[in-house]
């Protein structure tokens, strides 16, 4: 999923365009009721520039979360935090990402997140499996339980938001984690 390889930049700025005139179409009109002539028309784009980009609609929302999830990850490489601060930044990253993915969570789209977030853990990245300090059996199952711990509270703070700050939550996830579900958070 997180591979850096060089781009041919016309085919980055048609799929910009068709991205952004996807999530503008999103924040007016059901994302079911989106066509891809309204995508393509609306950008100034041919149909057939969608298709040498793109198989479908999702995969533009796809593409924008490889996209932000790159940048999470090369600032995770950048200060190889602890794995306590991992979720720290996790649910800063994501925060400043709220208006995105709010949209994407009201489009009923929060499964390509959730999928995006699952590959993104559970990847064998050498970046993200250095900050963890466990037995190399081990490392797939705390990735797979940190990619559904964080996916589910991240939904629940972005659509269910209570005022939570990031402490908390992360405070939260932590206890999820230890298997400690039942202690006060403060």
């Amino acid at each position: 999923m997180l591979t850096q390889k060089r781009e041919n930049p016309m085919s980055v700025r048609s799929k910009n365009a068709l991205a952004e005139m996807l999530l503008k179409l999103m924040m007016y009109k059901p994302f079911g009721e989106i066509s891809i002539s309204d995508i393509t028309g609306r950008a100034g784009l041919s149909r057939q520039t969608f298709y040498t980009n793109f198989q479908k609609k999702e995969d533009i929302l796809v593409y924008l979360l490889h996209g932000l999830f790159q940048r999470y990850l090369d600032r995770l490489l950048a200060a190889r935090p602890a794995a306590e601060e991992l979720l720290i930044d996790y649910f800063i990253f994501w925060g400043d990402s709220r208006d995105f993915l709010s949209l994407l969570f009201r489009q009923n789209m929060g499964y390509i997140f959730q999928d995006c977030n699952r590959a993104f853990f559970i990847e064998d990245t050498d970046g993200l499996n250095a900050i963890f300090t466990c037995e190399d059996w081990q490392l797939p199952y705390i990735k797979a339980s940190i990619a559904g711990v964080t996916y589910e509270l991240l939904y629940m703070w972005i659509t269910r938001d209570r005022g939570l700050t990031v402490d908390v939550l992360t405070g939260l996830a932590r206890n999820l984690l230890a298997g400690k579900m039942f202690e006060k958070v403060s």
